[in-house]
């Protein structure tokens, strides 16, 4: 089980204030918490606060990130002239390519980051920490890519007005773990546990709506669980259809079946792109499997189904995709196509050789179209049983 997972099991949804004043905060104990110190909750403050600028290239900015794949940040360098030493660890799942890490959605993210390999030693990368509102490097963690870890070691510039090497430290160890992997962790508040209410302002300011505890107590130093991943270049390449940059990032030698941040390959991506067919079909000329697998095991195919994409599903079973695959919990296409009542999809797959009396989890595609309603899909499927 993720940490997500069993802190939502901790904690029950966070109340909103309001009326202009901040809420009072509560402690949590050490043995009322997945993390074993005393944390501060603060969600009535970074749950319950919206942020706004006065500045329209500030407020333009905050919301400037979609698409954005960070290749324009690459030379800028942190204002702060500081070095730090920094000793974190990250687990790195495949490949971690070029690309971004987290980027803002809304003026309550913050942060946004990228990372990106030294082109001079490939077993070195970079972590830009970019300051969404002013669109500038804030800090540069730097480290070596070592088998399937990242080690930071360096971190020029500054994440924090604390001028300790520990507070920059844990400062991007909690940006890195709440952005970039998701994870549900306490914000360093080390010096503020006085004046909670002035810790969680802080909080919301520096970190937004990522910081829903906070702590001035130490971490334990253990790696997160869940390995980092990137929106890599070529997904970003992908997605806009731009067969010249998917090429260019294949001869660099990135794969094809490389899984981004949500799971998904680049074949999963071409499905959405404008020109997918162009980039379907140079995927799999370089390589790619028609059945890349995404992280729950799902294929090109069973997206193109839930989709309702029929001629993406014709492309890719013409291409050599399988009708019979099944994803990590034993689901197939069919099960797709019968559960959603369509009709043609099914056609499609039986003429294709699927096989709808596979069992997933007690469902077979037709008792999931029954529980449905989907009467053409049942007698279709009594009709092809009755044949074999």
């Amino acid at each position: 089980m993720s940490l997500w997972d069993r802190v939502k099991g901790w904690f029950s949804g966070g109340s909103r204030g309001g009326g202009g004043q901040v809420p009072e905060l509560a402690w949590i104990s050490a043995e009322d918490n997945p993390w074993g110190v005393p944390v501060l909750d603060l969600r009535p403050v970074t749950l319950g606060m919206s942020s706004y600028s006065e500045n329209p290239i500030c407020a333009q900015n905050a919301v400037s990130f979609s698409g954005e794949d960070g290749t324009c940040f690459i030379e800028q360098v942190p204002a702060e002239a500081s070095e730090w030493p920094v000793a974190l660890r990250y687990r790195v799942a495949d490949e971690l390519a070029d690309g971004v890490l987290f980027t803002p959605e809304v003026m309550e993210h913050k942060w946004a980051l990228f990372f990106f390999r030294d082109r001079a030693r490939v077993d070195r990368g970079r972590v830009l920490c970019v300051r969404s509102w002013t669109r500038t490097v804030q800090a540069v963690a730097e480290g070596t890519l070592d088998g399937e870890q990242l080690v930071l070691d360096t971190l020029r510039g500054t994440i924090v007005s604390d001028a300790r090497a520990e507070a920059q430290a844990r400062a991007l160890d909690f940006l890195i773990r709440s952005h970039a992997l998701d994870e549900i962790y306490p914000a360093p508040i080390e010096g503020m546990e006085a004046a909670p209410q002035t810790a969680a302002l802080t909080c919301f300011s520096l970190w937004g709506n990522r910081a829903l505890y906070a702590t001035h107590h130490p971490l334990p130093d253990d790696p997160p669980d869940d390995p980092l991943r990137t929106i890599s270049l070529l997904h970003i390449a992908v997605a806009r259809g731009d067969l010249e940059a998917i090429a260019a990032q294949l001869d660099r030698g990135v794969s094809p079946e490389l899984r981004g941040r949500d799971g998904l390959t680049p074949v999963h991506w071409a499905c959405a792109a404008e020109r997918w067919q162009e980039v379907l079909r140079l995927l799999l000329e370089r390589g790619a499997s028609v059945d890349a697998r995404s992280l729950q095991g799902a294929t090109p195919l069973m997206n193109a189904i839930q989709a309702r994409s029929l001629e993406e599903a014709r492309f890719l079973l013409g291409h050599g995709a399988d009708p019979r695959a099944a994803d990590r919990r034993g689901f197939t296409s069919t099960h797709r196509a019968a559960e959603m009542g369509y009709l043609e999809f099914l056609e499609l797959l039986l003429e294709h050789g699927a096989d709808p009396r596979v069992a997933a989890e007690g469902h077979t595609p037709r008792s999931l179209a029954e529980k449905k309603g989907e009467k053409a899909i049942v007698e279709r499927i009594d009709r092809w049983i009755a044949s074999q």
